[in-house]
């Protein structure tokens, strides 16, 4: 695993230093951390990236942003070349309402303010009083960006039972059925649905959900799958049902969300901030 030795120094955050927000990309880059002193939400504008934690891994595709809160530790990865902004909270800004990241779609106003907060490096926030009071003003907004279900989150498990569970379901996909799954890890159906309660804080039901739609989001976006495939693809029976299901699960018709790849992600940060890379 790349450390803050061999990797990007996009995303450390250190004591002292002022809050402020950083261009990063295009690119590759693989960064670990123990822990930063301060929050971070991460935007990714262009590519994909990769975040893994204790708790489970995500993928941040673009025009979506993950909020890393302090002193957690992570590895933040960039496979393909991607580009994005980081906005670094070094004052406690947000009051975080979730128990580690937390993955959303990039509203236009979230864009637009992440893109404003650029116009303060490090260096030019510690001695702009304006800078301390936009950051105060993004930190309270932050939380309720987040307010959607968890999404594009691939869980751990503490019990090894129960990961072989998750790694079992996810080879076979979104079409797997509990009592394939129960037989796999030698338990009943009873006590495996009780150990994904503990362990995960799901339902079995909650659980397919949630790997149905993050394989949605996934064809949608890298695959270009009509609705109606995807629907089929997933496990629902109509396109109609898949629609309701993924507009309660994403905020956005499926419709939507293919189109907004499919026409290019948005660039507002790209060469007007090439002097913060």
């Amino acid at each position: 695993m790349a450390g803050k030795g061999s990797g990007e120094r996009y995303f450390e955050v250190s004591a002292g230093m002022a809050s402020h927000a950083r261009a990063f990309g295009p690119g590759r880059f693989d960064f670990a951390s123990e822990g930063e002193a301060g929050g971070q939400l991460v935007r990714c504008t262009a590519g994909e990236l990769e975040l893994f934690g204790h708790a489970g891994e995500w993928v941040i595709p673009a025009d979506h942003m993950v909020y890393i809160p302090p002193s957690r530790m992570f590895r933040l990865r960039a496979r393909i070349p991607s580009s994005g902004v980081v906005a670094k909270f070094c004052a406690k800004e947000v009051a975080w309402l979730h128990n580690g990241c937390w993955v959303g779609a990039v509203s236009d106003f979230a864009g637009g303010m992440t893109d404003y907060a650029l116009r303060w490096s490090a260096e030019a926030a510690s001695s702009d009083k304006k800078a301390r009071c936009f950051f105060v003003t993004l930190g309270e907004m932050l939380p309720d960006w987040f307010r959607h279900e968890r999404i594009l989150w691939t869980p751990y498990a503490e019990n090894s039972s129960i990961q072989k569970v998750i790694d079992f379901a996810s080879r076979r996909g979104p079409g797997v059925t509990l009592p394939e799954v129960a037989d796999h890890a030698g338990m009943s159906e009873r006590t495996l649905r009780r150990h994904l309660q503990a362990e995960l804080g799901q339902s079995w039901r909650e659980f397919i959900r949630e790997m149905r739609m993050n394989r949605a989001m996934e064809l949608l976006r890298k695959e270009g799958r009509s609705i109606t495939e995807t629907a089929f693809e997933v496990g629902f029976s109509s396109s109609s049902a898949f629609s309701s299901a993924f507009f309660g699960y994403v905020g956005k018709t499926p419709s939507v969300y293919a189109k907004s790849f499919s026409q290019g992600v948005r660039s507002r940060s790209g060469a007007l901030h090439k002097g913060d890379l």
